[in-house]
C-alpha cells in the first residue's frame, strides 16, 4: 500500500539524516569528515525526494483534499515540499562549493548543516504523527484503490533498492556498515 512505500521511505530518510547528524557531530568536534558522502546523501534526499516521494504524497494529499475537503495543513504541504526542494538545493550548492575548494567558513557550513537537518526532520515528524493518521483513518478501502490507480512511477530506491546507482556507491556502503566513524 502506498503509505507504507512512503512510511518505509521516511525510515531511510531518518537513517540518512542520522548519517548527517554524525558528521555534524563530528565537526563540532574539529574532526575530519567525507564532504563526498555528505553529498551524495544531500543529492538522494533532493533527487529521489522530488521525483519518487514527494509526488506520491501529493497523490495523497491532492486526493485528501478533493474527497474531504478543506484541511489546512494538508493544503500547505505542497507548498512546503518546494521550500523543502529549494533549500535542499541551496545547501547542496553550498557542499558542491566545498567540494570545488572554496573557502566556507566551518561554523557557517555547521550552521547550515544544523538547519538542513532539523527541516528535514521537522516535515518528517510532521507527517508522520498528524498527515499520515488523518489519511489513515479517513481513507477507505476505495480511497487507497484510488490514490494507488493515480501513482505509476518506478520505484526502484537507488540507494536502497536492490540496484544501488553508481553516483550513491558511497552512501550505500556507509549506510551498511557500522556506525561511528568520522570520515
Amino acid at each position: 500500500m502506498m503509505v507504507e512505500r512512503i512510511r518505509r521511505e521516511h525510515g531511510y530518510m531518518v537513517r540518512l539524516l542520522a548519517i548527517l547528524r554524525e558528521k555534524l557531530n563530528c565537526l563540532k568536534n574539529e574532526r575530519e569528515i567525507n564532504y563526498n558522502l555528505i553529498r551524495e546523501v544531500v543529492d538522494y534526499l533532493a533527487n529521489h525526494s522530488e521525483k519518487v516521494h514527494h509526488p506520491k504524497e501529493d497523490i495523497l494529499y491532492e486526493y485528501y483534499i478533493e474527497k474531504y475537503g478543506h484541511h489546512e495543513q494538508i493544503e500547505n504541504l505542497e507548498e512546503d515540499h518546494v521550500h523543502l526542494s529549494q533549500s535542499t538545493h541551496a545547501f547542496l550548492d553550498t557542499v558542491d562549493m566545498i567540494l570545488q575548494d572554496a573557502i566556507v567558513p566551518q561554523h557557517i557550513f555547521i550552521a547550515q548543516l544544523e538547519e538542513f537537518i532539523l527541516t528535514q526532520k521537522r516535515h518528517l515528524d510532521m507527517e508522520e504523527q498528524s498527515i499520515l493518521p488523518l489519511i489513515n483513518k479517513s481513507f477507505t478501502t476505495n480511497d487507497w484503490q484510488e490514490v494507488e490507480s493515480r501513482w505509476s512511477v518506478n520505484e526502484d530506491d537507488p540507494v536502497f533498492g536492490d540496484t544501488i546507482a553508481e553516483q550513491y556507491k558511497l552512501l550505500a556502503k556507509r549506510v551498511n556498515a557500522s556506525r561511528g566513524e568520522c570520515v
